[in-house]
């Protein structure tokens, strides 16, 4: 029977895999035993040795085992779960129905996931297609009546597309839920649920995600079957190649600082003035590609003119760009015809750079969670890289709850009078460096931007526009924690506060740093009296009411005094060592601890080597009996975590998880007017109601729910009829899923979307036109012959008649007399005579 046969397919896919296996201890692909094709795809992509990652994931998803992973971003987790994808499917195969999922959270993920699959797929006849938003409806009807066997998707699109075609999932053996935070993170709970009630119970299910939630661990206990966790690189966060430098300015110079950072620190290369735009000779910008990160996409265009005037080739993106001009944008940037590009957190995910050196922050993150997706696109796969961020006074707070968050120490640069020669740099992968950009080194790019400011209108307007951005933009972020904003003003009054960044000192000869400190020194001077004791030093004079009362208020005030300038003294200790402060007891609870995943997940066995090397680790607590005062990795759970409710002080387990969610996290489409106004609190006009109410507007009354197979209730838009539409005009017939593929399957595909087989309906006929009734009647002709029983195919109508009636018979004699009498021409006699 079928069960015999699969059991033996698999007991001699064993046997293939063990013989594809190499003997050799080599730690590459070659020991993982994969198919020929699909190893050699992996040779000629360029990998020789799979990350750590991929590792310890391949060997456990080929063996037919449910594994979540927990990894950083830019850790090779695609190819940790497409290559075993390869392996089980092997070839294309005839009986409709996908064989294996992708839901990946963005469009651009999704398509950048599309890419690796092709990729390492090109030696195998697998057929696959990307199911994304914003693309077309027929087009995507087209793709999966071509019967592929991978679907990559975005779940909003994926659960459409299955509601309004009726679709059915039984024959997926492979699914994976790609950024599972973030998917859960952007509202997609309700999809997933959905599209998990339509899959077999058979299927595998593999889960990726930087983090575990416990939201995200029932999704698990409901969908996955004894899943393995897979825990890695989970520690460090960030890639350990990444530096990272932290500049401290005022708000009215940050332009120039960004300038300044582009010009002497990167060292950007600028397009020659000789060069014209149609010019065929670039520069190539491989060695210095930079990614800006910016709040709104406002600030996005100001800071695109602003390099553009400077000299700067730039491509940018945000989220209202339309589809094509930012597939435009990103592929300029990727093909090295721009050297910067800047953009907004929309694309902190899902863009992959195959080669990326630096990454600035020109606006400063509002969120932990945030900032390593942003650094997360460069340091990758072994490649060093830079992270600068121009940091304010104002964001000092969210600084600090980042030092929380990554654990690891703060470092204040000091003033100096010896140029910080003898001074020890820090160390940029472990520590954050905090120090001052100085106006002096910056001036000219300052006052370039000043004067460009005074005469170019266009920019003119563009910043007053990013500015009022800017003010719509702090109403609707997130607030640090409230002892992030003590930490940040004890930061800002500390003496040693103010020193010019190390990364700096180089740069700097000793009369600027000179009058560096001295301009700190000033701005960190107390007077020791008040204004309204001057004058009243004298004892012989009479003091005024004003001093006296200034008097006593210091005798009271005295020992308060006295005992914050012990406690800065101790803060100066403590910033030096990166202590941790009493933030370490405000962590979220509502998160996923060690004990929650032990008991959903097993972990896998660690070798020899890894559990000497944990044994290793000494400790002077008792680990057996030590009982901590706070949650260990507190901090790091409460930034990664989707419902700050429980460490914030507000509600814990308040509303729905898409509440939850609109609470926890900015969306990072948020980069415009329109969605930086669709906040919790904002009142909303209710058609229906015909009144105002507050909320969202998810599940109101105007909005239609259907209810499906499995209960759940989902907008009534998704069964619109489309497909049904589709079908009738391009008369095409699909089997049902299980059954055998049709021959012309393969022509429906999406290899020939761009074949020149479109067919489309002619334009209406200009009656302005010279030859308008020539075409009129050939089109009249045209439409009398088509039909059944015409000229055209098929038949089967009524047929014409070929005998004449009366009327024929009488308008032929007409116009024979009339044709003789014109021409003086007889019909020629034949027959006998009369």
């Amino acid at each position: 029977n079928e069960q015999d046969w699969m059991d033996e397919s698999r007991e001699m896919s064993k046997q293939i895999q063990a013989n594809n296996r190499k003997k050799k201890k080599s730690g590459g692909f070659q020991s993982f035993g994969l198919d020929h094709a699909i190893l050699n795809a992996i040779l000629k992509k360029g990998f020789k040795v799979p990350t750590p990652i991929q590792r310890k994931c391949i060997p456990l998803i080929m063996e037919g085992v449910d594994v979540v992973g927990m990894t950083r971003t830019g850790s090779g987790k695609t190819a940790a779960f497409v290559v075993p994808m390869l392996h089980r499917l092997k070839a294309h195969s005839a009986k409709v129905g996908a064989r294996a999922i992708i839901l990946s959270p963005g469009r651009e993920l999704a398509l950048q996931t599309l890419k690796v699959v092709k990729e390492l797929g090109r030696f195998t006849d697998l057929r696959c297609c990307s199911l994304v938003g914003g693309d077309s409806l027929d087009d995507q009807f087209q793709m999966i009546a071509s019967n592929p066997d991978i679907l990559i998707a975005t779940p909003g699109r994926l659960l459409h597309l299955l509601v309004e075609m009726e679709m059915e999932l039984s024959m997926v053996e492979y699914i994976v839920f790609d950024e599972a935070d973030r998917l859960f993170e952007m509202g997609f709970s309700l999809q997933l649920h959905e599209i998990l009630h339509k899959l077999p119970p058979s299927r595998q299910t593999l889960l990726f995600s930087a983090t575990l939630p416990k939201l995200l661990v029932d999704f698990a206990k409901a969908g996955l079957q004894d899943p393995t966790l897979v825990r890695l690189d989970v520690d460090t966060k960030i890639s350990q190649d990444l530096e990272m430098a932290f500049f401290n300015i005022k708000p009215s110079e940050r332009e120039g600082a960004l300038l300044y950072l582009l010009q002497a620190v990167i060292k950007a290369p600028l397009r020659p003035s000789a060069f014209r735009e149609d010019a065929v000779e670039r520069v190539d910008y491989s060695a210095h590609q930079t990614i800006i990160f910016v709040s709104t996409k406002h600030h996005v265009e100001y800071i695109t003119h602003l390099l553009k005037a400077y000299g700067y080739d730039v491509s940018y993106i945000y989220g209202a760009l339309d589809m094509g001009a930012r597939k435009q944008q990103i592929d300029a940037f990727r093909n090295a015809q721009t050297g910067i590009l800047v953009v907004t957190d929309v694309a902190a995910r899902g863009i992959d750079i195959p080669i990326l050196e630096n990454v600035i922050n020109y606006d400063f993150v509002d969120t932990s969670k945030v900032f390593v997706h942003r650094v997360g696109r460069a340091a990758r796969a072994g490649r060093r890289g830079w992270a600068y961020s121009l940091v304010s006074n104002e964001e000092l707070p969210y600084l600090v709850d980042l030092q929380l968050f990554l654990d690891r120490p703060l470092r204040l640069s000091r003033l100096s009078t010896d140029s910080g020669k003898g001074s020890s740099q820090p160390d940029y992968t472990r520590e954050l460096s905090l120090g001052t950009l100085p106006r002096q080194l910056m001036e000219l790019e300052v006052e370039w931007v000043q004067g460009k400011l005074q005469e170019n209108v266009d920019i003119t307007a563009l910043r007053q526009v990013s500015v009022n951005g800017m003010k719509l933009y702090r109403k609707t972020k997130p607030s640090a924690a409230p002892e992030s904003y003590t930490r940040s003003k004890e930061l800002i009054d500390d003496p040693v506060f103010g020193g010019v960044h190390p990364l700096l000192r180089p740069l700097m000869s000793e009369e600027p740093q000179e009058a560096v400190n001295l301009l700190a020194s000033i701005s960190n001077f107390r007077p020791s009296e008040t204004i309204f004791e001057i004058g009243n030093r004298s004892s012989t004079r009479a003091k005024s009411v004003a001093s006296q009362v200034m008097k006593q208020r210091r005798a009271t005030t005295g020992k308060v005094i006295e005992a914050t300038k012990r406690k800065r003294e101790l803060k100066e200790k403590e910033v030096g060592r990166g202590t941790e402060m009493d933030l370490n007891r405000f962590g979220s609870e509502d998160e996923a601890d060690e004990d929650d995943l032990k008991s959903v997940f097993k972990t896998p066995k660690l070798s020899a080597g890894e559990s000497a090397k944990k044994d290793m680790r000494t400790s002077k607590r008792d680990e057996q009996f030590y009982m901590s005062h706070f949650q260990k990795d507190a901090n790091t759970e409460k930034g990664y975590s989707m419902d700050r409710g429980g460490g914030m002080g507000g509600s814990k387990n308040g509303g729905s998880f898409v509440e939850q969610a609109a609470a926890a996290t900015l969306d990072l489409t948020g980069d415009d007017k329109d969605t930086l106004r669709q906040t919790q609190n904002k009142l909303r006009w209710d058609a229906k109601k015909k009144k105002f109410i507050r909320g969202t507007g998810i599940g109101a009354d105007n909005k239609k729910l259907i209810k499906t197979e499995s209960g759940a209730k989902i907008s009534a838009s998704f069964k619109s009829g489309r497909f049904n539409d589709w079908k009738n005009k391009t008369k095409v017939q699909l089997p049902r899923v299980g059954e055998q593929e049709l021959p012309s399957s393969r022509m429906m595909g999406i290899n020939r979307r761009f074949k020149h087989n479109k067919v489309t309906e002619a334009k209406a006929l200009d009656p302005m036109a010279v030859n308008y009734e020539r075409k009129a009647r050939h089109a009249k002709m045209r439409e009398g012959q088509e039909g059944p029983g015409g000229a055209g195919r098929g038949g089967g109508g009524r047929v014409q008649s070929e005998l004449k009636n009366s009327s024929q018979i009488r308008k032929d004699r007409e116009a024979k007399q009339k044709r003789v009498a014109k021409t003086g021409r007889h019909g020629r006699g034949g027959g006998k005579k009369r």
